[in-house]
């Protein structure tokens, strides 16, 4: 038991990992933002707020200032060691203040510090300040005063000069810019750092199947690799891709799934729903349909994502276009017939209803009507399977009013894009039509450390589109 607890934290540990880089892939360009904007906005307010400091400084020896002990050298450097210990607490002391104060006629004193060099009883007293002359000052008087004040340490002492500045007339330092602009950097990419971590950690989505499941209590029936999208192949289809895939293989085996299960409950309308846009539900709808088709079954997908219809320009090509005019509204309208509505596609046995052109929100109510439900049942016996593309179920009513006339529900759920908490409801939505639910697809797989998904399937991703936007009239839909 400790040792499943302790590899379900380090795999926890890994996904958080396979996130952060995921999200920092995604957002370097804001990171690259970031690391600009500290970088020079550190060295802005470093450089405004610079001054030149100026540093006077003195070599000298201490001596022992009784004869008797003047010329033993253990006791200098005894003496020089303890001065060299005790220099920076009597500099700060009130009464060094007081007396170089009182000396110069200054309130405050500048920066100050002494050493000792290795194995001798040579000490450096050095003083920083913006004015060359203050400085210089503050050292002298510093050098005449310390006798006295030192007294009450080590005892009666003499300082024995060796070396001095004068009236430094350079600056001790230039302005360092590389300096500000990398700790800016540094500060700003600490920051992308940051904000990606609290993006990882605040996110409550689905990472791999064992997450799933344990937020859903039906079967995975599909695990759908991300595949690369490219021009000539906006859409990843079945039909349009080569025959040694590995995404022709997950989709073989979803549709055997769902088969089975459909046939064992004899089953033939089949909702497919998402709970939230994105997460390429008309992706799977569209696959699944032409994979059923493929071997020999008669299918009818229909349209009924009225809000942002796909179906028929997914399927579309130059060789067999689709007419997006003959749509689901026209025939629950009652201006065009089912048999004008039903469209061939190019592949043989795969027939469509398109859900029209553009948004058709105005139009959703039609769903609920008797002619949808009259049209779904006619299609039943005519077709082996009837497939019904619906909006998201977490967001519209739409969904459930389809689900009214749907027999089976199949769930789609995106790798890592919807909250567990969208998925949940979306799922309780349509439990509440009575809609039984034969299981759930796991789609847009990315393949990494933890995944645990080793297809070898070629052409990975990371691309969102999967044809499916956020055009649902009501502006975009926060995760």
């Amino acid at each position: 038991m400790e040792n499943e607890e302790k590899e379900q934290q380090e795999l926890d540990l890994i996904i958080l990992l396979e996130d952060f880089l995921r999200q920092a892939k995604r957002l370097w360009a804001f990171g690259l933002v970031l690391i600009l904007v500290f970088g020079l906005g550190t060295w802005f307010l470093k450089h405004r707020s610079y001054q030149e400091n100026y540093e006077a400084y003195a070599s000298f020896t201490v001596r022992v200032a009784n004869p008797l002990y003047a010329s033993v050298s253990s006791y200098n450097e005894k003496t020089a060691q303890v001065m060299a210990d005790t220099f920076p607490s009597i500099l700060s002391s009130d009464l060094m203040k007081n007396a170089v104060s009182q000396k110069l006629g200054i309130s405050s004193l500048p920066a100050m510090s002494v050493s000792a060099s290795a194995q001798s009883s040579i000490l450096t007293l050095k003083v920083r300040d913006p004015d060359p002359q203050r400085a210089y000052d503050v050292l002298t008087a510093v050098m005449e005063c310390y006798p006295q004040v030192s007294e009450f340490v080590v005892g009666s002492t003499v300082l024995v000069l060796l070396d001095e500045s004068g009236v430094p007339e350079t600056p001790a330092t230039s302005f360092n810019s590389r300096y500000w602009l990398i700790r800016g950097g540094i500060l700003g990419g600490l920051a992308w750092c940051a904000i990606i971590a609290a993006m990882v950690l605040l996110k409550n989505t689905v990472h791999n199947e064992t997450e799933l499941k344990k937020i859903l209590n039906i079967p995975c029936l599909g695990e759908i690799i991300s595949v690369k999208n490219t021009r000539q192949m906006p859409y990843p289809l079945v039909h349009r891709i080569r025959r040694n895939s590995g995404f022709r293989e997950a989709i073989r085996l979803m549709r055997l799934r769902v088969e089975k299960a459909m046939e064992e409950q004899g089953k033939k309308i089949l909702l497919v729903s998402s709970a939230i846009p994105g997460e390429g539900k008309t992706t799977i709808s569209i696959n699944l349909a032409v994979s059923l088709a493929q071997t020999g079954k008669k299918v009818l997908l229909i349209d009924c994502d009225l809000r942002n219809p796909s179906v028929a320009r997914t399927l579309s090509s130059k060789e067999h276009p689709l007419d997006d005019s003959r749509s689901l509204v026209e025939c629950l309208q009652g201006t065009m017939t089912a048999v004008e509505a039903i469209q061939a596609t190019e592949v043989e046995n795969l027939f469509i209803i398109s859900g029209g052109s553009g948004n058709n929100a105005e139009h959703s109510s039609l769903l609920s009507e008797r002619s949808m439900d009259r049209l779904v049942k006619a299609a039943r016996n005519l077709y082996d399977y009837v497939i019904l593309d619906t909006t998201p179920c977490s967001l519209l009513a739409d969904a459930a009013e389809v689900a009214e006339l749907a027999e089976a529900g199949l769930m789609v759920v995106r790798q890592d894009y919807a909250g567990r908490d969208q998925i949940v409801d979306g799922i309780q939505r349509l439990n509440d039509c009575r809609l039984p639910m034969i299981g759930c697809v796991f789609n847009n797989i990315r393949k990494g450390i933890a995944s645990g998904y080793g297809y070898g399937y070629g052409g990975y991703s990371y691309n969102y589109g999967y044809g499916y936007g956020y055009g649902y009239g009501y502006g975009k839909q926060k995760k």
